[in-house]
């Protein structure tokens, strides 16, 4: 039986599935109600409106569902009672109207994970990238697995486990040397970790609620932070290291300044774990990504005025429940992973239009998500152990190389074209020169013209794929964090459930290669 229908319409021939609703007195509209309330209770949750829903073929995650049961709960007590049944259903005509009160911009997501779990031609759709340069594999020791990885410096990292442990790497030492060079013993399991960026501060979230800052140098802890007493899931600091941010398992977010112990600001911003934290580069904004499927944008500014810190949320950023990751790639745009096996660009511009870029072709949930600090690459890892790297504006980079192609044609064009005038004038002028230009002019039409054919086909794709695979483990990727090396290229370090790290180095001329791979 459908989901009832109360708008007046004629029956259906008996064996049609139509919504029976709009015939249905209220004894049987009664009926679907309890048939829904699976427990008995007399009321439905959240959980026997998700179930209803999926019967009827609306593709729908625990967070949509919830969005629903909200709209419905009018007294706000999180379940929803016959009374407030009966009045949805008297408003609301067909199934395809909850449907519509869910975001279409989520069933292009809940198509690729179905297509992920029941299509088997879905490996030649999303074929797997060429593998980039060896790992350099490093057995950390630790008794559980790791949680978070970090750079300090540029050949210095530091692994932390749910073991307790932070242990301290240099990369220059690891042939010879395969130890730690420095261990800190911390209270209880680690769930978080963050550092300033010259790596002398070390601030670590713990399953006990705690929030403390560490002296790398003398491996002793400098402030406790207060305002949590859930586990903490996440912690990151601004771009000046002047304020932290962290997000726990009971949804709330405190603000701090380094240097205190209470928080500056302490908001209820979940109904879930909160997975991760992030502020964009100018320390304004703070993105805060959730268990509860949302992001919600926060201005830091306001903190202590009167009006509202919160700028803006996007209710269903994943469209399978949990969002891990939330990263901003400049001040307007953020990237964002989760549970529906891919990644997602936000534009803070057009929130409530979707996401501006998808990225697909991964078949398991994405734990792990690092940006390069230009912003030009998307680092990945799932809960299955694949690791990608990824152009984090495909069709921007392709529209860059097709800029240059065009004004590099367009010189050696306008230098041939001199030439050809001097001939037609009967003035002298150098035949092979004229040859050489030529030959030159026709090899930069045909790279323009590749070009623009790679724009177009990225366009009508209307998704990213990974340009990149990685050595990886065989099980969860936790963490990924990327170092810009001063001579150029970079250095990710990669954290996992096999308590293993791994170093993957790149010179930067193997970056620049990355984005002329498009072609």
């Amino acid at each position: 039986t459908g989901l009832p229908n109360t708008s007046p319409k004629e029956p259906p021939p008996d064996n049609s599935t139509a919504d029976m609703s709009s015939y249905l007195p209220e004894a049987d509209l009664r009926g679907v109600f309890e048939k829904i309330d699976a427990d008995g209770n007399g009321v439905i949750d959240n959980n026997e409106l998700h179930s209803a829903m999926r019967l009827l073929g609306i593709k729908v995650s625990d967070n949509s569902a919830r969005r629903v049961l909200k709209l419905v709960d009018t007294n706000k007590s999180g379940t929803i009672e016959w009374a407030e049944f009966k009045e949805f259903f008297g408003r609301v005509s067909d199934t395809d109207e909850i449907k519509k009160m869910l975001s279409q911009a989520n069933h292009r997501y809940f198509d690729y994970k179905t297509k992920v779990e029941t299509d088997a031609n879905f490996e030649k759709m999303f074929g797997i990238p060429p593998f980039g340069p060896n790992a350099k594999c490093i057995d950390t020791g630790h008794a559980d697995q790791i949680e978070e990885v970090r750079w300090l410096t540029d050949s210095v990292v530091v692994t932390g486990s749910l073991d307790g442990r932070l242990r301290i790497w240099d990369k220059t030492q690891i042939a010879t040397f395969p130890k730690p060079v420095k261990e800190i013993k911390l209270d209880s399991a680690l769930y978080s970790m963050t550092s300033v960026a010259d790596g002398s501060l070390i601030v670590t979230g713990l399953g006990t609620g705690e929030l403390s800052a560490w002296n790398v140098a003398d491996e002793t802890p400098s402030v406790s932070y207060q305002g949590h007493d859930t586990s903490i899931f996440s912690c990151a600091f601004d771009k000046r290291n002047v304020r932290l941010a962290s997000g726990a398992k009971s949804g709330v977010v405190c603000l701090h300044d380094v240097q205190t112990r209470d928080p500056l600001a302490q908001w209820v911003a979940h109904e879930g774990i909160v997975n991760s934290v992030d502020f964009e580069h100018s320390g304004k904004m703070l993105c805060t990504g959730s268990s509860d499927g949302s992001i919600r944008i926060f201005d830091s500014r306001l903190v202590g005025a009167d009006k509202s810190s919160l700028y803006a949320v996007i209710e269903d950023a994943a469209a399978s429940e949990k969002v891990f990751r939330t990263r901003f790639r400049s001040d307007l745009e953020l990237i964002s992973s989760g549970d529906d096996y891919s990644i997602k660009r936000w534009d803070m511009r057009q929130l409530s239009q979707g996401p501006v870029g998808s990225y697909f072709g991964l078949t398991s949930p994405v734990r792990a998500l690092e940006l390069s600090p230009d912003g030009r690459f998307i680092a990945t890892g799932t809960t299955s152990g694949s690791a990608r790297l990824w152009l984090a504006d495909e069709v921007g980079a392709v529209a860059e190389l097709e800029n240059a192609a065009r004004k590099e044609y367009d010189t050696i064009q306008g230098q041939r074209q001199e030439l050809v005038d001097l001939c037609q004038n009967g003035e002298p002028f150098d035949a092979d020169e004229l040859r050489d230009l030529s030959a030159e002019a026709d090899e930069a039409q045909e790279k323009l013209a590749r070009l623009k054919k790679a724009r177009k086909e990225r366009q009508s794709q209307d998704c990213t794929q990974a340009c990149l695979a990685l050595d990886s483990p065989s099980m969860s990727v936790s963490s990924i964090a990327w170092r810009a090396l001063p001579e150029g290229g970079a250095c990710i370090a990669m954290g996992a459930h096999d308590q293993k790290l791994r170093l993957f180095n790149f010179k930067e001329k193997e970056l620049q290669a990355l984005g002329m791979n498009i072609l």
